[in-house]
């Protein structure tokens, strides 16, 4: 990602962890749990893994890093030429602790091991931002709940609810990307160690209790078995966080909708250079909304990569697993960035209580046709309701007047309702349904966790 566009789309923290110097280190992390799982098992010796260990405090800064990124080009993954230069440092310290250096691992083992990792700690940024949306939206649902504006169903006004319910739903769905991320942590963060094809021969009869080391070492859960060319756990990883932009996706759908000119019922927060135009001085674009559904239209492009990734050949594969490690990245900084920006807009989001007023009445009560039709129904029954409201609306529209004052002049009103009772009916507020319960029981969901 160029620089000068990665403030617009990433967030910086998650950013950093999947750099070059990053990936080098979560690497020589794998590298030296391994020697120290080994030892402690009797596979290699003490010495060479303490030895092991030390040179890889300072690894990272020693490692000549285009040298590296040649190497890889010709050597197909990184993991290659970075284990030749670990080992030389390594033998510059000592020349027999460097025979052990990656003792029975092959490339994928160091890669996919400093992967989770790398991961893991994205996924814990992650995860307090989703937290914060989560909260902020809860505290905006109990603010906004008895906020009535319209609700709109195919873009065209359709019943009364409150903005309330809005962030309420929206409430819900960051929970359940919640739940999902904790349901899947140990699923996910698994070590990985098989060796070349898996079966880890080079270890002998240590090969199960090595794997149980080096996960301990690492605070990782152990496989059932190696997962070299089975890839659920990344695209379950990867989907977690699809879904994640796409709820959030759907939010800065809805305000950015909300936001135009001619509904104006809620604002994305100002700052100085936040959202003008070149050329328009009155111009307040949804710009946090702009770079939150480009996310969302580009990680699903991302995603069919990844899908696609789990179809490998037998123990390990051809290019496949490769196509991970340029899709998975950048889903991680999507979905971050995309946070980032919508907690901001759900903590500042500006309302305007008088616009969505305004929208409730300017279709002259048509919005509460329903309302009328559903009172009317018991008496007349329903289909005879509905036609006669259709009617009334049809009637409405042709003559520019107000639904009520059509209705009040039909006899068929008339013998039920008085002019009170009809203008109760017309209340947007009278009209909530259980609203209020949903949100209850959003907030209720919280309290329990």
């Amino acid at each position: 990602m160029s620089q000068l566009y990665a403030s617009l789309f990433y967030q910086p923290e998650v950013t950093a962890i999947f750099s070059d110097q990053a990936l080098l280190s979560y690497m020589i992390q794998a590298e030296v749990a391994l020697a120290k799982a080994q030892a402690q098992v009797k596979v290699i010796p003490d010495s060479a893994a303490n030895i092991i260990e030390q040179v890889g405090h300072n690894a990272v800064a020693q490692i000549d890093i285009d040298a590296l990124a040649t190497a890889a080009g010709l050597a197909g993954n990184v993991a290659i030429p970075l284990v030749k230069q670990f080992t030389a440092l390594v033998k510059q310290h000592d020349e027999d602790a460097s025979r052990y250096v990656h003792w029975g691992a092959t490339s994928q083992d160091i890669i996919d091991t400093a992967t989770i990792l790398q991961c893991r700690d994205a996924l814990a940024l992650i995860e307090k931002q989703l937290q914060q949306a989560y909260q902020i939206s809860l505290k905006q649902a109990q603010q906004y709940r008895d906020q009535v504006m319209i609700g709109r169903t195919w873009l065209q006004q359709a019943l009364p609810i409150t903005l309330g319910h809005k962030f309420a739903r929206w409430a819900a769905a960051l929970k359940r990307d919640l739940d999902r991320l904790h349901a899947m942590k140990s699923r996910v963060f698994t070590v990985q160690l098989g060796g070349a094809v898996g079966s880890l021969a080079s270890l002998q009869d240590q090969g199960s209790a090595v794997v149980q080391a080096f996960a301990e070492q690492l605070n990782l859960t152990v496989p059932e078995c190696t997962w070299h060319s089975e890839r659920d756990r990344m695209v379950e990883l990867a989907s977690m966080l699809a879904l994640i932009v796409g709820n959030v996706g759907k939010m800065a759908k809805d305000w950015s909708l909300l936001m135009q000119t001619e509904i104006a019922e809620v604002f994305e927060p100002t700052a100085a250079g936040r959202g003008g135009s070149s050329t328009m001085p009155h111009k307040r674009n949804p710009v946090a909304a702009a770079s939150i559904l480009a996310a969302a239209n580009r990680v699903p492009a991302l995603m069919a990569s990844v899908y696609q990734s789990m179809v490998q050949e037998h123990e390990r594969a051809l290019g496949a697993w490769h196509a991970e490690w340029l899709a998975i990245p950048e889903i991680f900084q999507l979905c971050a960035g995309a946070l980032e920006r919508s907690c901001d807009v759900l903590e500042h989001m500006q309302v305007n209580a008088e616009a969505m007023q305004r929208n409730l009445e300017c279709t002259q009560g048509l919005i509460m046709a329903e309302a009328v039709m559903m009172a009317l129904a018991p008496k007349l029954g329903r289909m005879n309701a509905h036609h006669l409201v259709e009617q009334a609306c049809q009637q409405a529209v042709a003559q520019q007047q107000h639904l009520k004052t059509i209705l009040s002049a039909m006899d068929e009103v008339n013998r039920h309702f008085n002019d009170q009772a009809l203008d109760e009916l017309f209340m947007p507020a009278s009209y909530l349904g259980n609203i209020q319960a949903q949100i209850d029981a959003v907030l209720q969901a919280a309290q329990g966790e």
